[in-house]
């Protein structure tokens, strides 16, 4: 299998990423339970840059099926080893970028992309594809790495100097950080509503929005 240069590095990285601890715990678990308290229990549910299938498998129990995708082939076979130690029955885990998803075939109650607008190389191409497979009055869910309002001169140092430093040694995928309210009006432009808005602190503010498909 070719993989694609972003694809091959989260392969690579995959199993250090599955042992690392979550970072902000707290944070994790708080848009864990807000992404719940928008889902149904007949939902069907998509969610793209699922990586090692952990949130999936958490969200679960409170819907009718989950199909997780992700671009690199190490993070999903992660993913279906968790599954089966689990015993969870009602996912279905797969490589697949987020365009892959066809626009003609099925639509979904739920869209999921957490911790990935930052990454996808055609971020309104994206958006308008996922709107496309979300049913109308569907929810969006999204949380995203994204630039900081004004001027930061640890934003500055990270994005223009480590980052690509990182990339050209091989440990850092491609990423493009913009700022929050450009995000916001990215999601509104590619057909959503926006319902909510909150932002997470840390070394870059993570964005977390739930939109409604018009």
């Amino acid at each position: 299998m070719n993989l694609s240069k972003d694809a091959a590095f989260w392969s690579k990285t995959a199993r250090k990423y599955a042992a690392d601890p979550i970072r902000n715990m707290d944070g994790y678990l708080n848009t864990l339970e807000r992404t719940k308290s928008y889902l149904k229990a007949d939902d069907n549910v998509l969610e793209i840059g699922c990586g090692t299938g952990s949130t999936a498998l958490l969200i679960a129990p409170h819907v009718a099926t989950i199909t997780a995708s992700d671009l690199a082939p190490g993070m999903i076979e992660i993913a279906n080893e968790k599954r089966a130690e689990e015993g969870v029955e009602n996912i279905t885990f797969q490589v697949a970028q987020a365009q892959d998803h066809s626009q003609e075939g099925t639509t979904y109650d739920a869209v999921l992309a957490h911790n990935l607008l930052h990454l996808v190389p055609s971020l309104d191409q994206t958006l308008e594809h996922l709107a496309s497979v979300t049913k109308p009055g569907g929810v969006f869910i999204s949380k995203t790495v994204c630039a900081p309002e004004g001027f930061s001169l640890k934003f500055f140092l990270i994005n223009s100097i480590a980052v690509p430093i990182m990339q050209a040694l091989g440990k850092a995928p491609s990423v493009n950080f913009i700022f929050g309210s450009e995000l916001n009006k990215r999601i509104e432009a590619g057909g959503f509503e926006i319902l909510e808005v909150s932002d997470q602190a840390g070394i870059l503010v993570s964005r977390y929005v739930v939109a409604k498909k018009l």
